[in-house]
């Protein structure tokens, strides 16, 4: 029973390939076309991912203007020039990875995929965010996408979806196209037209069922359904016809003949005048009937993508009519940059380049699917063409100043040549070659000449005047200085000292003696070392301050207290200042503010405060304007206070110093003396 049933088994398989044309062949099949190519065998060729290819899943074949294949897949989108894939995935720059649909434009390719919609220009992909892509159709001189939910309009940076009813907008639309002066929509809820895609007055539903493509012929507009037929439809009537396909994925017309194609069933062919012609399937020619897309190419290949096992070529065997080979440039860049990237000047078509962009690179193409190694090609830069070459690319380096024609030909296995293209370009002189230069050089020359003595003598003045003013100035602040060292202690206070060291001596005062003459020598010893010094730090200033306020402390008649609060940003050591520039302040609040107060107090605050160090000297005496009426000789403290200023004044840009009366319910509770130089640290 069991030898019965392979009999059997084995006799069907045979009616099929007795009935269809041919038993199954593994690399190469024959079709017998009755109408166009009766003796024309096929060469059957197969690509997958061992072959190079992408995926073995392809959805959509296209070639574009300048001859390059396109595949989309479920992985990306690949480029096939004959010999070489390249591949654009996600590594490139793409945010999908599943193409639905390629489009071919002048210069462009459209790209549809499950999640976004691309145009691209040169190397560039343009990304537009959409819903799932089923198809794209150039209406009106504007691109309209068939997707998940009804359909949509590229604007020039966004997709714009178009209303129109809700059964349309809220399924997919499988094909567009526009005949009769209707739009037309296949979905898989029936065929629709429109009056108008932006703003429809009238939708109206044709027939219904799934309907899977649309094809547009002479007067008449062909549509399939997944298992209801075919649909002819003219401008006077819809015929149906019949088809043995089950599953229509789509139609396609190549040579004369109707290649219908199902997902599922393979492929099949019928006449112009829809009569049946022959199926092509995994029973006698194909390895699977899983069939995605079917194109045909220049040079008459047929190619068919299917969903499990690559690409299918179909290459004829008779000499197709050869044509001119087309020849394209795919970059021009200059110093090794892309003349689209760069803003460049034309004029009249010529590209004004400076005389620094002088190197220049040129590519080119032409594509021949089936003698992808035979290509070859020449150029000449204005004079003779070079030899015939398989290189297409060619660099020119340090080319001189002046006009140029690049021109390049290709031809393909010896036999016609293309037309020649060219592209001109023009490098300037550099501009000290120019005559304006050379006229603008020479009485340069002269006038600088003249410039130059002004200028010198000019120069040699401004140098004398200058060293007269800073030797004004050195001068000045030697007297300034001399001023201060002569200012910097009291007289009256060394003798008060003296003499109570003298008193404490007699007295046997030992201990206070001992501490007296300690804060005097300190005293003494830092204004020695600091006499003769532009700059003491901070530190050594506040220890100075703070023997002397100890050393008048215990010498006044009266009693006060005084507190130093540094608060500062860095350590004190690190801050310089002038020396002895604070002692008058201090010594004069102790004379003229707080005196005959048993309560008296003496605060300096030291801060720094955007690049100025600042020093607040507050006293709680009766006020400085009161004080001053009180003076019957001004001359030391007015003199004192009066060299200060100058000394604070010529530091820099900036310093100041405030006197202020601190007044309390309206009455007068001290005085604050307010100092501000510019910080300077020794690191």
């Amino acid at each position: 029973m069991k030898l019965g049933k392979l009999l059997i088994a084995i006799g069907y398989w045979w009616f099929l390939g007795v009935v269809q044309g041919q038993a199954p062949q593994e690399n190469s099949f024959v079709l017998t076309n009755k109408i166009s190519f009766d003796t024309q065998y096929q060469r059957q060729k197969n690509y997958s991912v061992k072959n190079g290819l992408l995926s073995n899943r392809v959805t959509s074949i296209t070639q574009d203007s300048l001859g390059y294949l396109w595949f989309g897949s479920n992985k990306g989108i690949t480029r096939f020039d004959g010999r070489d894939f390249t591949h654009f995935t996600r590594k490139d720059g793409l945010q999908s990875n599943y193409f639905t649909t390629l489009v071919p434009l002048e210069n462009q390719l459209l790209l549809g995929s499950n999640e976004a919609f691309y145009i691209k220009d040169q190397d560039a992909f343009r990304y537009f965010e959409s819903k799932k892509v089923h198809c794209i159709a150039q209406l009106d001189a504007k691109i309209v996408l068939g997707t998940d939910k009804g359909i949509a309009l590229v604007k020039d940076d966004f997709i714009s979806p178009l209303r129109t009813n809700m059964t349309i907008d809220q399924h997919q639309v499988n094909a567009l196209a526009y005949a009769f002066n209707w739009y037309w929509l296949a979905t898989p809820k029936g065929l629709w037209k429109l009056d108008h895609l932006t703003v429809p007055q009238q939708i109206k539903k044709v027939c219904d069922g799934n309907v899977t493509a649309l094809l547009k012929g002479e007067q008449q507009l062909i549509a399939t359904t997944k298992n209801k037929g075919i649909k002819r439809i003219s401008p006077t009537e819809i015929t149906t016809l019949s088809t043995t396909l089950y599953n229509v994925a789509g139609i396609k017309y190549i040579k004369n003949q109707y290649w219908l194609f199902s997902h599922t069933h393979g492929i099949e062919i019928l006449n112009r005048d829809f009569s049946f012609n022959r199926k092509i399937n995994k029973y006698n020619s194909l390895n699977t009937n899983s069939i995605t897309d079917i194109a045909e190419d220049r040079q008459q290949n047929i190619w068919i993508g299917t969903s499990n096992r690559g690409l299918i070529k179909l290459e004829s065997l008779l000499k197709a009519n050869k044509e001119k080979p087309a020849i394209s440039f795919e970059d021009i860049a200059v110093v090794y940059q892309t003349i689209d990237s760069i803003n460049f000047n034309n004029y009249n078509g010529i590209l004004q380049l400076p005389p620094s962009k002088n190197h220049l690179s040129f590519t080119y193409k032409s594509i021949d699917i089936n003698n992808p190694k035979k290509v070859y090609y020449r150029y000449k830069l204005n004079d003779e063409y070079s030899p015939w070459t398989n290189h297409n690319q060619v660099n020119l380096a340090n080319l001189q100043a002046g006009s140029y024609t690049f021109h390049v030909q290709s031809k393909i296995a010896n036999e016609q040549e293309s037309s020649p293209i060219a592209f001109q370009f023009y490098i300037d002189k550099p501009f000290y070659k120019k005559t304006w230069f050379l006229w603008s050089s020479g009485i340069g020359v002269f006038l600088l000449i003249v410039l130059s003595a002004y200028l010198t003598v000019k120069k040699i003045r401004a140098k004398n005047e200058a060293k007269i003013q800073q030797l004004e100035l050195e001068n000045h602040l030697l007297t300034l200085e001399q001023k201060a060292l002569q200012l910097q202690m009291n007289p009256h206070f060394i003798f008060n000292v003296l003499n109570g060291i003298k008193s404490m001596g007699l007295a046997g005062k030992t201990q206070e003696l001992t501490f007296t003459i300690n804060k005097f020598s300190s005293l003494l010893r830092s204004i020695l070392n600091t006499s003769r010094q532009e700059e003491v730090s901070l530190q050594e200033e506040i220890t100075t301050l703070t023997n002397y306020l100890a050393l008048e402390q215990q010498m006044s008649p009266f009693n006060f207290d005084f507190k130093i609060s540094p608060n500062l940003s860095c350590d004190p050591e690190e801050i310089l200042i002038p020396p002895m520039l604070i002692q008058p302040f201090v010594e004069n609040s102790i004379k003229h503010g707080i005196q005959h107060k048993n309560d008296g107090s003496i605060t300096l605050n030291f801060y720094d405060r955007h690049d100025f160090l600042h020093c607040d000297i507050i006293d709680n005496g009766m006020g400085i304007y009161q004080s001053q009426k009180n003076k019957t000789t001004q001359s030391h403290k007015s003199l004192a206070i009066k060299v200060t200023k100058e000394r604070i004044a010529n530091l820099a840009y900036g310093s100041a110093l405030t006197f202020e009366e601190l007044q309390e319910n309206d009455r007068v509770v001290g005085t604050k003396v307010s100092i501000k130089i510019p910080l300077k640290t020794d690191f």
